[in-house]
């Protein structure tokens, strides 16, 4: 069983569609996927059609520390169609930020809970929250793999260098390795600012960026709306083509196979300093200037958590204060 998380620390660089579409693909080509969404904002659940105000239980259920008579993620699942369950998620799982904390074996919840499962999948699809935290920690526990959509802005590349830095983080304090490789979304080919980051994108990064391409097509925008995945809405659309190619490349490319680099934590290190090298090589550069149109925020969201030490930590890069053997 692969377990991939879909993480960005930025929102709308289409980390969610990814995360929906993919798991779609992979079903349809006879795989077992289980979706689970991990973002309080519950678009994945929403995204295919099913209303977290709807819902007696979510994955908040199972991973919270209280007494919910041990809820297995069985408990919650929503069948989507063949090969595809989900694992829903509602406004309530930000309370999780604060129940956690403190906790012993905090960081593994969702690592037991995947462990646990009876039922048999080939894949586990993660979508993450857009924020620094114990979901976000919680996710990276759990898989072997990182799927980190940039959607070419620097906004987002550099949610890819916050991300990478908890990742090398996470291997440094905890020894778990996250093999990490990033996804080119709402590639343009009509602008020449698409083009050119592209070109530059896939020349500093190589192997480390999948060879599938995330075009931007207006069919991904209305699946939001109608609550599909984009091959169930439309099969000719250009982002059912680009999520099926995705899909092969994902199954062609095994996890033993496809970083031959087993020294992941070097190769994570390694993608870090290139994002780096291209942030500050995009600032200083006219031609890759980024039009004021496409410009994003961050994401807004942003749960009271008591995890701003790691933050901090991060950030300054003293982590020996907060992290402790008990976090192992």
């Amino acid at each position: 069983m692969r377990v991939i998380a879909s993480a960005n620390q930025k929102g709308g660089c289409g980390k969610t569609t990814t995360a929906i579409n993919l798991s779609s693909s992979l079903s349809s080509k006879g795989e077992r996927v289980l979706l689970i969404d991990f973002d309080p904002q519950a678009h994945a659940t929403m995204g295919l059609n099913i209303m977290h105000s709807d819902l007696e239980k979510s994955i908040y259920h199972v991973i919270t520390p209280k007494d919910y008579k041990f809820l297995r993620i069985e408990d919650i699942l929503v069948p989507i169609k063949d090969n595809f369950d989900l694992a829903p998620s509602s406004l309530i799982l930000s309370a999780v930020e604060q129940e956690l904390s403190g906790l012993e074996g905090r960081e593994n919840r969702l690592f037991r809970a995947i462990q646990a499962l009876k039922k048999t999948y080939d894949y586990v699809v993660i979508d993450c929250p857009p924020s620094i935290g114990h979901l976000c920690f919680n996710a990276l526990r759990a898989c072997q793999e990182v799927i980190i959509p940039i959607d070419m802005s620097l906004f987002s590349l550099r949610g890819v260098a916050k991300l990478l830095e908890f990742i090398i983080l996470l291997k440094d304090k905890t020894g778990h390795d996250v093999k990490s490789r990033a996804l080119i979304t709402m590639y343009d080919r009509r602008t020449r600012y698409s083009r050119v980051v592209l070109e530059k994108v896939k020349t500093e990064f190589g192997d480390n960026v999948f060879e599938t391409v995330i075009r931007y097509n207006i069919r991904l925008r209305e699946t939001a709306d109608h609550g599909l995945p984009v091959g169930d809405y439309d099969k000719t659309a250009i982002g059912h083509k680009d999520y099926e190619n995705l899909a092969e490349e994902v199954i062609r490319l095994e996890a033993d196979r496809m970083y031959p680099d087993l020294n992941t934590l070097s190769m994570t290190e390694d993608i870090l300093q290139k994002t780096e090298e291209y942030i500050d090589m995009s600032v200083k550069s006219p031609e890759l200037e980024q039009p004021t149109s496409e410009m994003e925020e961050f994401s807004t969201y942003s749960p009271q958590s008591n995890y701003s030490e790691m933050v901090e930590a991060i950030a300054t890069g003293s982590t020996n204060s907060f992290f402790n053997d008990e976090d192992r």
